[in-house]
């Protein structure tokens, strides 16, 4: 799913402004997607936490493949909002695939694997950007997206194909059974509850760390709905120019990611949080006023930032919550990360729509910092790592 989803984002700005939508609307329609995501994460937890991981992930990977066709097929913007949600609403299985990838990871082990992963993950997508370019070159923005959406749709078949063979890894009275979906909407004001209540049962730092993420990621969610926008429009960079940007992220990044990925297991994984974060400062400031060369090393700092974000805090969270409740933690973390994220889409649209574009990009740059010093301070490596 890795290595194709990155062919149609590339341009997907751009593709969706073509069948209609402005710069203000792409808020709009990220803003819808999120929502639908955090409103499927409280059942997505409570359900995996309930009946376990496996069944759900792969027959809702399935369901996301087919939503897939919204985007091949869609003749304007319109459609690219309903396609969006329904895909979104099928991602139902998140919780549950965190959860099982926290589950399978050894506490000594989840800096090196969790950043292999992310790396291996960027890795087999570098050609994405490329594969992109050449499609837009050669079929021209439209159907050169198309082709890639499609491309999409037909990996994830075959993803679901193979999550087929995934091994349940919660062990429970329920284990095995398959969820009853309209027994998930019924227990829906049970599962927020329960859901919410978790918060209580696990350390605080949890609490703080979840904060901090939410409040970065949604930013950098926003931005980078706005990248290409502004690459190609403001600072005049040609589409090719771009896949060769985002090609070069991805492969310049990986590794001082597996390096910092070693590290982590053996000095902790918070100090890498704080550097994810202010990798962010420079990586903005550069990208507002950069040329084709400057903003290589723009990319380099945020790719290289995502990956350690995203390696260390899987890892911490890992280290602090007990298997038992990751499920409705990571379901009630989404939640409230997506409604972040989605009202986040909205405030970055019209900043940068009516009132100066690069602000989104420096808000980020800034507000890095204050949410760097949250883990600094607040989050704690834990004493005895959950398994």
């Amino acid at each position: 799913m890795n290595s194709t989803s990155p062919i149609p984002q590339t341009y997907a700005s751009l593709y969706y402004k073509g069948l209609g939508a402005d710069n203000f609307l792409l808020g709009v329609i990220a803003f819808a997607g999120s929502i639908a995501l955090a409103l499927v994460q409280f059942p997505g937890g409570y359900l995996a936490d309930k009946h376990g991981r496996r069944w759900l992930v792969f027959s809702m990977t399935f369901a996301v493949a087919l939503s897939s066709l919204f985007f091949v097929f869609a003749p304007s913007w319109q459609f690219i909002v309903v396609g969006l949600m329904i895909q979104n609403f099928c991602l139902l299985y998140q919780p549950a695939l965190f959860a099982i990838m926290l589950d399978s990871v050894s506490p000594e082990n989840r800096g090196a694997g969790f950043t292999l992963q992310n790396v291996i993950s960027s890795l087999v997508g570098l050609p994405a950007a490329i594969i992109a370019g050449y499609l837009v070159l050669v079929f021209n923005l439209d159907r050169g997206v198309r082709i890639a959406y499609l491309i999409v749709t037909v990996a994830y078949f075959a993803a679901a194909v193979l999550r087929v063979n995934l091994k349940e890894t919660l062990q429970s009275n329920n284990h095995g059974s398959r969820p009853n979906f309209l027994d998930a909407l019924r227990e829906y004001p049970r599962s927020v509850r329960e859901s919410l209540q978790v918060w209580s049962k696990v350390p605080r730092d949890a609490f703080y760390l979840f904060l901090s993420v939410t409040g970065v990621s949604s930013l950098v969610v926003g931005c980078s709905t706005y990248f290409v926008v502004y690459a190609t429009s403001v600072l005049r960079i040609g589409n090719f120019q771009w896949a060769l940007v985002m090609a070069f992220m991805s492969l310049t990044a990986a590794v001082p990611a597996i390096i910092a990925g070693l590290r982590m297991d053996r000095i902790g994984r918070k100090s890498f949080l704080v550097l994810a974060f202010l990798l962010y400062t420079p990586a903005m400031l550069i990208f507002v006023w950069a040329n084709f060369y400057m903003l290589l090393i723009a990319f380099f700092f945020f790719g290289l930032g995502q990956t350690l974000q995203s390696s260390s805090y899987q890892s911490l969270l890992g280290d602090l919550v007990p298997r038992e409740f990751r499920g409705k933690v990571v379901g009630c973390g989404q939640f409230f990360m997506y409604i972040s994220q989605a009202f986040t889409a909205l405030l970055v649209g019209a900043l940068y729509s009516y009132v100066w574009a690069p602000l989104p990009f420096l808000l980020l740059a800034f507000f890095a910092i204050p949410m760097a010093s949250l883990v600094l301070f607040r989050v704690f490596e834990a004493t005895v790592r959950e398994v």
